[in-house]
């Protein structure tokens, strides 16, 4: 992890947050305005319509002749001896209108050009008028009435999203500040307790060797647990420590050779995989396989990794630990034979001190896990899970090479 990746999470963290923010606000906005524009324009055409209504039955009702007629309307005028029409009228239009004189009097529409036309039917004085209300001016104005709705309404989309934006950074602010005092107490908590355990421990030990041999089964038991129990507590305060390294960028990046590494781990892991009845299998000799990292946070991850597969692998049985390459970057594999992992429970197992929701399965990650995905999220990585055949998990951690560099590492193989 480089330095200042601590500062470049956590305002990644802002710009997620203000971007989620401003996007459910933005969407929110914008389904509002679709809808207002919808309702507008519902009460816009009834109340249009009424007034088209209105326009013609009075045109209709006091035309005298075709010529005089009102603005966007035009007039027909049927009698036995024949017929007269507006100037301005369609001619297509002309022989709906005369069908509709012929028809009885109020109010009609009329079809000529694809288009529907309101009109009003009015018989006077042996003359039949017929006023046609010309639709492309309500359509025009139907137009221009969702435009003016259309941009306001984006207007108020933005400017909402830019709201959203402001509010989900200063929102977040307060998280992020406890965020980092979150850190620095871990940090500095873990960093207090590594001395006072060390010491513990060493004492532990210490009084295991001046007991002598002349100890009951029972006594010996208790001390040996004491001894075991210190050691472990100084484990999760290293992890911890570790962990708050990482997000705190207080490390350097430099070349580390995964392979060297992973057969570094399985030497120190034997004898712990020997009293659990484990064989545990070494990485096969190849090219090294080197990617920028910090080497302790990897080791850690890959112990922790190890150290998993044993816990959950029955007597007798065989953890192998693999380094290969391939076009995603370099891969680190541990390969088990226990319970497995379903994973469907991937993600929710790489939370800290995360159980098995199958009550059933030994299968219980505590810290380690999580500290494994942290460490590797924190060298640009990602951890995978998937089924080992015949029974088990296989977990792999695959990393980014370093720039400009390609290892001659082999595949992930398996020995014995």
């Amino acid at each position: 992890m480089m330095p200042g990746d601590k500062v470049t999470g956590d305002r990644d963290l802002v710009r997620h947050a203000a971007r989620s923010t401003a996007l459910w606000v933005a969407l929110s906005t914008a389904v509002v305005v679709l809808l207002a524009i919808l309702a507008t324009g519902v009460v816009f055409d009834r109340q249009q319509f009424g007034e088209i209504t209105d326009r013609t039955r009075t045109a209709a009702a006091t035309a005298d002749d075709v010529v005089d007629a009102p603005p966007g309307i035009w007039i027909v005028a049927s009698q036995a001896a024949g017929h007269e029409a507006s100037q301005s009228m369609p001619s297509e239009l002309l022989g709906p209108t005369l069908q509709a004189a012929d028809g009885p009097a109020g109010e009609t529409g009329l079809r000529a050009g694809g288009r529907g036309y309101p009109a009003w039917v009015a018989h006077r004085n042996g003359t039949t008028y017929v006023a046609v209300y010309d639709i492309s001016l309500h359509h025009a104005e139907e137009v221009r009435l969702i435009w003016s709705a259309a941009l306001a309404g984006a207007a108020g989309v933005i400017l909402a999203a830019l709201i959203g934006w402001l509010a989900g950074r200063r929102a977040v602010r307060p998280l992020v500040d406890a965020l980092d005092l979150q850190r620095q107490f871990v940090a500095d908590a873990s960093h207090e307790l590594r001395t006072p355990l060390a010491v513990v421990s060493m004492r532990a030990q210490l009084l295991r060797r001046r007991l002598g041999p002349g100890l009951t089964p029972e006594l010996r038991a208790e001390v040996d647990r004491l001894v075991a129990d210190t050691g472990a507590m100084g484990d999760v305060v290293a992890d911890l420590l570790l962990s708050a390294q990482l997000e705190a960028s207080s490390v350097s990046t430099d070349s580390v050779a995964l392979r060297w590494l992973a057969l570094d781990v399985v030497e120190s892991l034997e004898p712990y995989a020997a009293e659990s009845g484990v064989r545990l299998v070494a990485p096969d000799a190849g090219a090294e396989v080197e990617v920028p990292g910090v080497q302790t946070g990897l080791r850690r991850a890959i112990v922790a990794l190890v150290d998993n597969a044993i816990s959950h692998s029955p007597q007798g049985a065989e953890v192998a630990v693999g380094v290969a390459h391939d076009e995603d970057g370099a891969r680190v594999g541990v390969i088990d034979h226990g319970p497995g992992v379903d994973p469907r429970e991937v993600g929710r197992l790489t939370r800290r001190f995360a159980r098995s929701a199958d009550e059933g399965s030994r299968r219980r990650v505590g810290l380690g896990l999580a500290l494994v995905t942290q460490v590797v999220r924190s060298h640009g990585g990602r951890l995978e899970v998937a089924h080992t055949p015949g029974g088990g998990a296989t977990f792999t951690i695959v990393l980014p090479f370093r720039c400009g560099t390609g290892p001659e590492g082999g595949p992930v193989t398996r020995k014995g």
